[in-house]
């Protein structure tokens, strides 16, 4: 059975003592909590009558608490008749509650979709974001054809495995689909909490669990081989950015084409990665394999050239990505020109034809755990993601010391690998 009641909230008492007076629901023994812009002491407060006392405008007081009070009991009596009213949890009963009234009753909330969507869309900071949802509009779009109608009520449980049904039908991988209804599931929320509508929550029925991806694995002796390969043309300039990575103990492509030289501190490369929206900082030493790196292609503002006359870096991207994939076997072939005249023709054969930027940071991470049984709890500090208990996080500060030997200790493994294989090379042509 739900309650409503009032609750003086004196956790972060103001200077006077007093503490925030809040509209409280309790339901499936869980409680929520609303503020009602009124302040008073806790001896001001009689928690059993519910009113307040020993102060000289209680009678005023009185009537405003009351007055909301009853206002409150009303929709929370409205909603209470509800068929589904033991679905909800009590954080959407008293939003329920509160919308119903501001609005006078539940039939007059306008909670359509797609202006809500639109909005959430604009509050999207990150570029990438918000071309992640803008795309995930679309494709709901072309699923509900009705979309400028759609409410939120109507997105029901139903719903929803249809729409899943719909995206797995296009050809559309498990964890593919999954982005779209976890981008719809924040969207909901989104409203929820901004109290644009009072619908039934219906996710929680169901599945949205990423399954684990089937990767490639390149292994060492293949890298190797990769690394080592001889070339002249710009394919070393991308395999050279693509190792730099690497040395970086796999840093994200994004964050090194846009890392600035000022951000080099003391030896290391302190910066906020993208990805994480500027809530942790990291701090990498440049190994001197990372440095020969940087010095052969320094910018002017950045740290690398790259960016430093380009606006967007995704084109780039592409350019990088088929390089790395070419990095192979030359195979020439002769071809006749329109004159008649015979050239040879060059056909790329990749070692790793299915090699994108981001393994480098698989790779890093691979490797350090299966050569050298670092630990995920430091390769999880390389990377910036969280490990261990949150709380612990919290209190203790992690050195970056066990970081900068795991790094130190995988360049050199390549380094002597590296050196035995070119040995063998150089011993097999003589």
């Amino acid at each position: 059975m739900a309650t409503l009641y009032y609750y003086l909230d004196t956790r972060w008492p103001r200077k006077d003592g007093s503490g925030s007076l809040k509209l409280a629901v309790t339901h499936k023994r869980q409680t929520v909590y609303e503020a009602i812009d009124v302040f008073v002491r806790p001896d001001e407060w009689d928690a059993d009558h519910q009113q307040v006392v020993s102060r000289p405008d209680k009678k005023f007081l009185n009537v405003i608490i009351k007055k909301r009070m009853a206002e409150c009991t009303l929709a929370f009596q409205r909603i209470m008749l509800r068929d589904d009213m033991d679905s909800f949890t009590a954080k959407q009963l008293l939003h329920m509650v509160v919308r119903g009234t501001d609005t006078g009753s539940e039939s007059e909330v306008e909670d359509y979709v797609l202006p809500v969507y639109n909005e959430y869309i604009t509050l999207c900071k990150r570029p990438n974001t918000t071309a992640t949802y803008r795309a995930s509009l679309n494709n709901l779009k072309e699923f509900e054809p009705k979309i400028d109608t759609l409410r939120f009520k109507d997105i029901s449980v139903a719903w929803l495995r249809r729409y899943q049904s719909w995206l797995s039908g296009r050809g559309m991988s498990v964890n593919g689909a999954n982005v779209y209804l976890r981008n719809l599931r924040t969207v909901f929320n989104f409203a929820i909490k901004n109290r644009y509508t009072i619908a039934r929550y219906p996710f929680r029925d169901i599945d949205m669990s990423t399954t684990e991806p089937d990767k490639r694995e390149i292994t060492w002796d293949k890298f190797l081989e990769w690394v080592s390969l001889p070339m002249t043309d710009n394919r070393v300039f991308y395999r050279d950015l693509f190792m730099l990575s690497f040395y970086l103990c796999g840093i994200r492509p994004v964050d090194l084409l846009y890392v600035k030289k000022d951000q080099v501190e003391n030896g290391r490369l302190v910066y906020w990665p993208q990805k994480l929206g500027g809530r942790k900082k990291l701090s990498i030493k440049i190994e001197p394999e990372a440095w020969e790196i940087i010095r052969k292609y320094e910018g002017k503002e950045y740290l690398l050239r790259i960016m430093d006359q380009r606006e967007d870096y995704k084109a780039f991207m592409a350019h990088w990505n088929r390089a790395l994939k070419a990095i192979g076997k030359d195979v020439y072939t002769p071809a006749e020109c329109g004159n008649g005249k015979i050239y040879q023709l060059v056909k790329h054969q990749g070692l790793i034809p299915f090699i994108k930027i981001y393994y480098a940071r698989i790779c890093w991470g691979c490797f350090a755990y299966n050569l050298l049984d670092i630990p995920m709890d430091v390769i999880a500090q390389a990377y910036g993601h969280k490990s261990g208990p949150r709380i612990t996080n919290f209190y203790v500060k992690r050195s970056n010391e066990k970081v900068d030997e795991a790094n130190r200790a995988l360049i050199d493994r390549l380094n002597r690998d590296l050196a035995e294989r070119r040995e063998k090379c150089a011993g097999s042509v003589s």
